[in-house]
């Protein structure tokens, strides 16, 4: 199966915001783009316009010359952006995806993915997001771990794994 790599808004701004872990997931991401690049599987590199004053990628991604870059306007890293031509193009049935933020742009791009028949597989420990009121960032990735493991769309299912288990085979 063709599997390609998502790292989703892991932009200067919102590591700014201070993500839980923020180190660990940077060094997660690394490790999943690493991996990637040695088994060929290609890498989009997915950013949100909205991300002010600084929405560059963290300095630790450098995209090389073949690795797609996408800009969104929505949490949705399909709505009107050529994220599903890529994927149509390179054969992509499966997406392996990393970074920010859990409960807005992770989220709903693994349900729509999966919607639309991919076959995901959320890195538990390459995701991030802020304290967001009642709950700790560390509750929220949890929750989202926890319900999107085993979650089913039709022809699309979400699991969750861990950079160690990772596999672009």
């Amino acid at each position: 199966m063709n599997t390609a790599l998502l790292v989703i808004d892991v932009q200067q701004s919102l590591l700014d915001e201070g993500p839980w872990q923020a180190e660990a997931m940077l060094a997660n991401i690394a490790k999943l783009v690493s991996a990637a690049r040695v088994a060929k599987a290609p890498i989009i590199y997915i950013t949100d316009r909205r991300v002010q004053p600084n929405p560059a990628l963290h300095a630790s991604l450098q995209p090389s010359s073949s690795e797609a870059s996408i800009e969104k306007s929505y949490c949705d890293s399909f709505i009107e952006t050529r994220l599903e031509e890529e994927l149509t193009t390179r054969k992509i049935e499966r997406l392996i995806i990393a970074g920010m933020q859990t409960d807005y742009c992770i989220d709903t791009t693994c349900r729509s993915a999966a919607a639309r028949g991919y076959t995901i597989v959320l890195i538990g420990d390459a995701h991030s997001t802020v304290d967001d009121g009642p709950l700790s960032a560390e509750q929220v990735i949890a929750h989202h771990n926890r319900i999107l493991d085993g979650f089913a769309a039709g022809d699309g299912s979400i699991s969750v794994t861990d950079t160690a288990s990772a596999s672009f085979a």
